[in-house]
């Protein structure tokens, strides 16, 4: 473990990180390890108040590779995680223990395992307003819905849904319904309703090639932004899915990841296998604006900067639960780095 001001590093390889999202206190990141031989870790890390330094808050182990990795929304002591193994795969909700004084790393307390997947599994989502004890699980060919028992029982599978022939990458749930969550299929996006495990809406060849990453605009209900395979970033009104609203130049190769901030809308960050990581600044469209008008998805000047910091490609970005103007990326070598949001946009976004 090492790092500097703003940056921090782990020994092993790493494709996860989560923004504590439940502390709205202090500014903490979960890192994931992907280590094949050795035991894997958790790293707990914060952004101290009074230095804005980057540093190590917590080390706990894990038993298997992690993969996936989200954090509850509604207690800072608990996340999910997807983790495989010499050819086993899994996923199942944690408990950060107590840290006993000197103690170098503590074990994870397993609450509950998601049992049940017949494929790889690629993410798990918790509904992210207000305490909810039912929690998703995506592998390439499934959705699952399962109760979370607070007594500490096992995981209950309420329903699942099939995705057919076109393989899910990840997915997304709704802030603004708790009944619905987006996937990643294939080229498309698809919207599921939990109440009949059926599919709600879709956007029939949303990228050139596989969707790779997804998310809910915070303030707008059938708002969604997408990152893929051809490099773009696009911005889709899911009530008019024949064109994007927005489209971005995006990066040079794979776009893996895209993640709105949550408290201004018009900011996106995107990263992928170029090692950059891309602020986006992107005025939402007029309300009402007509399908017809909308004669090219393409905004003049969206980039607000692009980060080179990393040597490898970025498998993981956050935005801070706390501080709408910090966020992190993780490249694969295992390197964390904290940026923020240029004084300019603030400031147009604070004078409105």
């Amino acid at each position: 473990m090492q790092g500097s001001q703003n940056t921090y590093g782990v020994k092993y390889q790493a494709r996860c990180i989560a923004a504590v999202v439940a502390d709205t206190q202090r500014t903490r990141f979960l890192v994931g390890t992907l280590s094949l031989r050795e035991e894997n870790e958790i790293h707990l890390l914060q952004i101290g108040d009074k230095t804005g330094a980057l540093a190590f808050d917590g080390l706990y182990t894990h038993p298997s590779e992690i993969w996936g990795l989200s954090a509850c929304p509604f207690d800072v002591s608990i996340l999910s995680t997807v983790y495989a193994s010499a050819g086993e795969f899994g996923a199942a909700i944690w408990k950060l223990p107590e840290r006993a004084r000197g103690a170098a790393n503590t074990p994870l307390q397993k609450l509950a395992s998601l049992d049940g997947h017949t494929q790889r599994i690629k993410c798990t989502l918790w509904f992210p307003k207000g305490k909810h004890h039912q929690i998703v699980s995506i592998d390439a060919e499934n959705l699952y819905v399962w109760d979370l028992d607070p007594s500490g029982k096992p995981a209950k599978e309420l329903g699942r849904v099939s995705s057919g022939l076109q393989q899910m990458a990840g997915g997304c749930w709704s802030p603004h319904d708790v009944d619905i969550v987006a996937t990643a299929c294939g080229t498309s996006l698809k919207c599921w309703d939990l109440r009949t495990m059926r599919e709600a809406s879709t956007v029939d060849q949303a990228h050139a090639g596989q969707v790779r990453d997804l998310d809910y605009n915070p303030k707008r209900q059938h708002t969604i932004v997408t990152s893929g395979d051809d490099s773009k970033v696009r911005v889709w009104d899911l009530r008019m899915s024949g064109m994007p609203l927005s489209e971005l130049p995006g990066h040079a190769h794979w776009t893996l990841r895209v993640q709105y901030n949550r408290r201004y809308e018009e900011l996106i960050l995107s990263a992928g296998t170029d090692a950059m990581v891309n602020l986006w600044y992107v005025p939402p469209p007029a309300e009402g604006k007509s399908k017809s008008s909308l004669s090219s998805p393409k905004i003049s000047d969206p980039l607000v900067r692009s980060h080179h910091e990393h040597e490898d490609s970025i498998y993981g970005i956050a935005w801070s639960a706390r501080d709408p103007w910090v966020f992190a990326s993780l490249s694969y070598d295992g390197n964390v780095y904290i940026d923020y949001v240029t004084q300019a946009v603030r400031k147009k976004l604070t004078s409105k």
